[in-house]
């Protein structure tokens, strides 16, 4: 992996757009095919799904239940990274997963709640009984959290409309984990704003018009006392359907809200002139989180420590859940 670059997330199936959304038609604007973050493993290459315009993934991985002699049941689809450290032991993390329907394609709906039984070696770990997500996001999911006691693989299985599904994951020690993690604190960078953009443009690429999240720099947000809300997501360049979504969902539940410190960060810092945005440079944020994936929104309390993380795709409901452990 190149330092400083955002990767595909591996098996991480959202809808997604064949090309990264450009603000404009602009010639500045990357017009190359997917890019390296666009093209899901197992979806463009492996047989992908185009409906309605919109690009589906499918990953041929452990995540995905059926064969040869079983096409009509349902799997799931991790929606998040599989092939980068991503998992810490001893935390309490995150991972939604999204469930397919009998073409591979991520369910719309998901009816009812799903209950997830965790096992490492045939032993029976715990159960999580699951929610659906699905309120102002394209695809509804499956947050599932459990704090996975060690390193080592663990088996995640359930069962949706009488089909067993499956996925393994692989679990790291947290020092693998490039991104900070629940119950560390929030690292105070530096972040570009209206008054110092630190060379990052667009400050915002918001799609839907001006974006009031950029007036605050992070470093100092980290010593004002008051939790702190951190969405890190590109819409205008993101090539999938959750990063406008996450930003949008923000602003509506935060504005007003003088007990938080809010901010937006973009992805790239500069990625207008790029071709490919597989070789734009990373803002400060995501460079210095050693994000290799997004959208990601993090949450802290008044101390700065972090309470919340949630990867890939948030829905409004979710969102207002992680929100009210800002105190």
């Amino acid at each position: 992996m190149s330092p400083g670059r955002i990767e595909t997330v591996p098996c991480a199936v959202v809808a997604s757009h064949p090309h990264p959304r450009r603000p404009g038609a602009g010639s500045d604007a990357p017009t190359a095919g997917p890019s390296r973050r666009s093209v899901l493993r197992g979806g463009v290459g492996l047989g992908a799904a185009t409906v309605g315009g919109i690009l589906l993934g499918s990953c041929s991985s452990e995540a995905d239940t059926r064969s040869a002699d079983n096409l009509s049941s349902h799997a799931l689809l991790a929606a998040f990274p599989q092939t980068l450290p991503h998992i810490p032991a001893g935390v309490p993390f995150r991972l939604p997963y999204l469930i397919s329907d009998d073409d591979g394609v991520p369910l719309t709906t998901i009816d009812g709640a799903v209950t997830f039984t965790v096992s490492r070696d045939g032993h029976e770990l715990g159960t999580v009984r699951v929610e659906p997500h699905s309120d102002g996001v394209p695809r509804a999911y499956l947050p599932v959290g459990f704090t996975f006691p060690e390193p080592g693989r663990y088996d995640l299985t359930a069962t949706y409309d009488g089909a067993p599904m499956s996925s393994t994951v692989e679990v790291v020690e947290p020092a693998r984990v490039g991104p900070p993690v629940v119950g560390q604190k929030l690292p105070p960078v530096d972040s570009p704003t209206t008054e110092r953009t630190l060379e990052v443009d667009p400050l915002c690429s918001r799609l839907k018009g001006p974006c009031p999240l950029h007036s605050v720099n992070l470093r100092d947000a980290v010593g004002l006392g008051k939790p702190i809300v951190v969405v890190i997501a590109t819409p205008a360049y993101c090539s999938s359907d959750v990063c406008a979504p996450l930003l949008e969902l923000v602003l509506e539940q935060t504005a007003g809200r003088d007990d938080l410190v809010v901010t937006h960060q973009e992805v790239y810092k500069n990625p207008k002139g790029q071709r490919d945005l597989s070789d734009a440079q990373l803002a400060p944020v995501p460079d210095a989180y050693r994000l290799r994936f997004e959208p990601v929104l993090y949450v802290t309390d008044r101390t700065g420590t972090i309470v919340a993380r949630a990867d890939i795709t948030v829905d409004r409901g979710e969102l207002s859940e992680l929100l009210a452990l800002a105190v």
